[in-house]
């Protein structure tokens, strides 16, 4: 990717102007199962309910949200696989004036769980989105 990819990323930023960064990770980390009394566990119990996008965008009213299709007309000619996207993405959140990340990696850094970024091997009953409820 190399400069094309700097460009890329550089190119969206000067477009974004000064802006906030939030890092969803869920997809590899949201892991449930039963116990042996059909109890549903999970090793990170709040990351499902504090990281659903209706979740996130109730914290967030204030800001605008950019997505990458936003930006489909500088990265469809330059992206040629998922790495070259990862790599721009991560450029980007590099350059924001604050990042949000998924977990909270050590008393100063913003996050949007406070479940452990490590896998504490401590099933725990997970945590429900207020819609689920009834709020």
């Amino acid at each position: 990717m190399g400069a094309k990819g700097t460009g890329t990323a550089d190119e969206i930023e000067a477009l974004l102007g000064d802006y906030d960064a939030i890092h969803v990770c869920r997809g590899d980390k949201i892991k449930n199962r039963k116990d042996r009394f059909g109890v549903e566990r999970s090793l990170h119990p709040y990351l499902d309910s504090d990281t659903r996008p209706e979740f996130i965008l109730r914290r967030i009213k204030k800001y605008k949200l950019a997505y990458s299709s936003n930006y489909s007309r500088i990265l469809d000619p330059l992206i040629e696989n998922n790495y070259q996207l990862f790599i721009a993405e991560r450029l980007i959140m590099m350059g924001a004036k604050t990042l949000i990340k998924t977990f909270k990696e050590d008393e100063t850094s913003l996050s949007l769980t406070d479940d452990p970024k490590k896998n504490t091997k401590s099933w725990q009953i997970p945590a429900y989105t207020l819609d689920e409820e009834g709020r």
